[in-house]
């Protein structure tokens, strides 16, 4: 192991002990964490009959594999925080930036407090980084139409996990094959690639698709999926057709409520749903979702320009905003909150900054592949952000800025390799960033 890569887990380890020990030594719960040890409990017990469908399994694998201890858990993440870290620093070095460079960028990014509360929280996210973060470092390592049927399977079976923790990652293996097609002329490499590549990923979405198929009576990745969409809604509600009054009427009262009382107007339907004002119609919740995916998809061809006005204003919109989980009453001593909300403040206008520079760079990036019609390795990795970005705001709206957690750091990457490669900058400047 080099000295750099010795001394980058060794900084890793001690910014998460000191953290845990000292400032923030709790297990952060939310309501979707709820889920995810519900179902962690069931694949414990080897049981998913009567399940809802409402998670999908990769993540509580995780928490089933350490028997719900929580805080096994909380280490687990640490272990892969630290190990995503070093992903990160390879890759950079791959990208062709000198060691040490990518040693202090790699630090930079692991070095943002919602890298660590993240990890403290029983959420996706952390897996999902590290995940990622393997996925880019292979891809960054050798060119993929050149690499073995070995190195497919495994990339397969890294897209297939991510499939598995939550279905919308489904479209990266898509646009893997897109880059492929247009950089490789050879079709008999193309298909066999494309049926590796395919091969966990599908078998993750289609076989979940069919365990709720069996208990909820949907062939669907999610039981929920029409709540989701519901939720792209909540400010045209009313303009649906008369036939969803049953829906729309309650779902417009809850909507002005939550203006009023200042809840979080995108968990509208969620607050109707909790306090009871459809159990009239006796619906289970994926039966419910059933029925608002109906009226959502109704709402929206009747409202196409409200939808694309919620899409664009406040879905996509949102997935640019910083985002950081942490129970705010739950730091070891006093005052050390508000230190931390100080520190976050800096760092998310410095994220803010970031992800706007990042936009820029995708659309040079766009401009440069309608000339060249190549798919450069950079702008594979813009777009699956931008993909990402744009396919979460469609499909729900709220907590949007916990999707573009786990891409954060490729906007990052994306943007260092723009400057070092695009900006001119004074010899030694220029010679310390190489």
């Amino acid at each position: 192991m080099s000295k750099n890569l010795k001394l980058l887990i060794a900084i890793e380890t001690l910014f998460r002990l000191v953290l845990f020990l000292i400032f923030y030594s709790s297990v952060t719960i939310f309501p979707d964490s709820e889920g995810y040890i519900d179902l962690a409990q069931r694949v414990s017990n080897f049981d998913f009959s009567n399940y809802n469908g409402l998670r999908s399994p990769g993540y509580p694998l995780l928490i089933s594999f350490v028997n719900s201890n929580l805080y096994a858990v909380i280490f687990i993440q640490f272990g892969l925080g630290i190990i995503t870290s070093v992903f990160q620093y390879k890759t950079l070095v791959y990208l062709g930036f000198s060691k040490r460079n990518s040693l202090i960028f790699a630090l930079f990014i692991s070095c943002f407090l919602n890298v660590f509360f993240f990890e403290t929280c029983i959420l996706v996210e952390t897996v999902v980084l590290f995940l990622m973060s393997t996925f880019v470092y292979l891809l960054s390592k050798t060119s993929f139409q050149n690499q073995s049927l070995k190195f497919d399977f495994l990339m397969s079976f890294i897209l297939g996990y991510l499939v598995f923790i939550k279905s919308f990652y489904i479209f990266i293996p898509f646009l893997l094959l897109v880059w492929l097609i247009l950089n490789q002329a050879n079709f008999k490499i193309f298909f066999r690639k494309a049926f590796v590549i395919l091969i966990f990923p599908m078998l993750a979405f289609l076989s979940w698709s069919y365990v709720n198929k069996i208990n909820i009576g949907q062939f669907s990745s999610s039981g929920i999926s029409g709540l989701y969409l519901a939720q792209n809604c909540v400010y045209f509600a009313e303009d649906a057709p008369k036939e969803f009054d049953w829906i729309s009427k309650t779902y417009v009262d809850y909507r002005e409520k939550s203006i009023r009382e200042n809840r979080d107007v995108a968990m509208t339907i969620w607050y109707a749903y909790e306090d009871g004002a459809y159990d009239k119609y006796n619906l289970t919740l994926p039966e419910f979702s059933v029925e608002l995916g109906k009226f959502a998809k109704a709402a929206i061809k009747e409202n196409p320009f409200a939808y694309l006005k919620q899409v664009i204003t406040k879905s996509w919109f949102d997935f640019w905003k910083p985002t950081i989980n942490w129970n705010y009453e739950a730091f070891n001593f006093k005052y050390a909150n508000k230190l931390f909300l100080g520190v976050w403040y800096l760092q998310s206008a410095l994220i803010v900054l970031i992800k706007a520079g990042f936009l820029f760079v995708f659309c040079f990036q766009l401009v440069k592949f309608m000339k060249s019609k190549k798919l450069s390795f950079e702008f594979l990795l813009a777009l699956i952000v931008f993909t990402a970005s744009v396919l979460q705001a469609l499909a729900t709206y709220g907590t949007n800025n916990r999707f573009s957690f786990p891409f954060e750091f490729i906007m990052i990457s994306t943007v260092f390799l723009f400057l070092k490669k695009n900006i001119k900058l004074p010899s030694k400047l220029n010679t310390w960033l190489h």
